[in-house]
């Protein structure tokens, strides 16, 4: 024979302030929602789409790299840089950029994109910001960014801006090339005949 377990009572005070509490739970979850996000589609701006672009590195002497780079419709994006690199105090390791574009005129984009920097111990150094204006040329396929538009806000680790590159500063402009099915966009991608690994 099992003998029932006694039921706890519960006062009605804590009863109340429990369903008080919920109550006040639920009116500040619903009152602190922001407004919806308005949606964006900028899929009839050339800018849109994957791209490969010829980006510069940390240290001005070194060549330019390979950063596949995605305008995505909804206004995203990400330009994936290599993961490690040498910057101006030895190997840094990078995240991509990713952050924000939006149409600047009918050829031009204007990005927002943020990059964490850390040493090998992975101690975050600090962040890059990037805005970015990439003009497509006429056929779609390609675009540049001269540098006349850029900034670059460098923060350290608590977010501290610790350096501004301004807009027109001389530099080497990034180029790109259209990314698609047999196209990578490198320099001389014709397809051609696979070579076999033995």
């Amino acid at each position: 024979m099992t003998t029932p377990r006694p039921t706890p009572s519960v006062s009605r005070r804590t009863t109340l302030a429990a369903i008080a509490g919920g109550g006040l739970g639920m009116a500040l979850f619903t009152g602190s929602q922001a407004a919806p996000v308005e949606l964006v589609d900028y899929s009839d701006h050339p800018l849109c789409g994957v791209w490969l672009a010829m980006a510069n590195p940390p240290l001005p002497e070194s060549p330019q790299i390979p950063v596949p780079s995605i305008f995505a419709a909804d206004g995203t994006v990400v330009l994936s840089f290599p993961l490690v690199q040498l910057g101006p105090n030895g190997v840094q390791f990078n995240s991509a950029h990713v952050g924000v574009w939006e149409p600047y005129d009918d050829q031009i984009g204007h990005f927002t994109a943020t990059q964490s920097i850390s040493d090998i111990e992975g101690t975050l150094l600090s962040t890059v910001t990037v805005d970015g204006h990439p003009h497509v040329n006429a056929d779609g396929q390609t675009f540049i960014d001269d540098g006349s538009l850029v900034t670059v806000t460098i923060r350290d680790a608590t977010g501290a801006v610790i350096g501004v590159v301004p807009p027109g500063t001389p530099g080497r402009p990034v180029t790109a090339v259209r990314m698609s099915p047999g196209v990578s966009g490198f320099p001389g991608n014709a397809p051609g005949e696979a070579t076999p690994i033995s």
